[in-house]
């Protein structure tokens, strides 16, 4: 009998064993059970709204109207350099694998070692856009009128910039919106936007009671003059930045109103801001502060009262309308009449 019973006993023991496991598995909640039972990972995940998907393609507003384009393109070809200075401003410049290495303002050489050598900006070279296999080609100003051909390459969007105070903000603001919204970067676009406004607000504020002012541009030795209009290119100073004009536009050009020292002597302006144009464009020839360094431009009230600015010429007529071109011109300005 004592066989029997040593035999007996392991086996109760094992039987115990396995009721009081099944006793603590019935009696302790599993840890990602609830109160009631309910498995919280399941709920959890049965409540849990799907993430938002990320766009394929934005639609935007451009020179010519609503455009579908990709969203965050990754090879893009740039044909403006105003356009390609708000790129780069707002972070996107890696996209860029391609823009005319032609008449590129120095703070953005960069972009002729990095990227593919698309031709000028009046007369691309459309093989080797081609062979970029580009995903979105942007174009404006000067080469707005390629906009046809390349659209047989790759989608394409016109972001030229108007002229005159009202059409040129108007195509700024549109513009860096656009570019905001096509590289994922629409807070940083509004909050330069909002940037620029209070800057062009603090700086016609400021030139309200300097006197009149012109806008000058030098070329080959010789002068133009820039007033006021409605599709004058630096009408901006006038009617956005305030600048008291001392003449009118007698008429549209590109490069302004050809004027003689003599013209410039008797309008005697208070201010003078002044654009060397063959040294924004590489051009030799003589710079602009010796073209005016003479007895008559010498006499006027703003020589008098050093009241002349010699401009970042590269950033007002090459790539203007980009923001960082535009937050220089404020800055220019705004130490001019400050």
């Amino acid at each position: 009998m004592p066989v029997a019973t040593s035999v007996r006993m392991p086996a109760m023991l094992a039987a115990a064993a396995l009721a009081l496991a099944a006793c603590a598995t019935d009696s302790d909640p599993d840890d990602s059970a609830d109160p009631a039972g309910q498995d919280v990972d399941a709920a959890v995940e049965e409540t849990t709204e799907p993430a938002e998907e990320t766009p394929t393609e934005v639609t935007i507003t451009t020179a010519q109207g609503e455009a579908t384009v990709p969203f965050r393109p990754q090879r893009v070809i740039v044909v403006e350099h105003g356009i390609l200075d708000t790129i780069d401003y707002l972070g996107a410049g890696e996209s860029v694998v391609g823009i005319p290495h032609h008449a590129v303002p120095s703070y953005l050489a960069d972009y002729t070692t990095s990227t593919e050598n698309t031709g000028t900006l009046f007369e691309p070279d459309y093989e080797a856009i081609n062979a970029a296999e580009p995903d979105l080609i942007i174009v404006g100003g000067r080469s707005a009128a390629t906009l046809p051909a390349m659209e047989a390459i790759a989608p394409t969007i016109d972001l030229s910039f108007g002229w005159g105070s009202e059409a040129f903000m108007t195509t700024f603001e549109t513009n860096t919106t656009a570019l905001g919204q096509i590289f994922g970067a629409e807070d940083e676009a509004a909050a330069a936007l909002a940037e620029v406004t209070a800057g062009a607000q603090a700086v016609a504020a400021d030139a309200a009671d300097e006197g009149p002012g012109l806008v000058l541009m030098t070329s080959a030795g010789e002068v133009s003059a820039y007033g006021p209009s409605e599709e004058g290119r630096f009408d901006f100073v006038y009617n956005l930045l305030g600048v008291e004009p001392a003449i009118d536009q007698v008429a549209i050009d590109d490069h302004g109103d050809a004027i003689s020292f003599e013209f410039i002597a008797e309008v005697d302006p208070s201010l003078l801001i002044v654009l060397d144009r063959d040294a924004a464009i590489g051009e030799e020839g003589e710079a602009a502060q010796a073209v005016l360094d003479n007895e008559l431009v010498n006499s006027t009230t703003a020589v008098a009262n050093d009241n002349v600015l010699y401009v970042d010429t590269e950033k007002w007529y090459l790539s203007f309308g980009g923001l960082t071109s535009v937050n220089t011109i404020l800055d220019e300005v705004g130490s001019l009449v400050s």
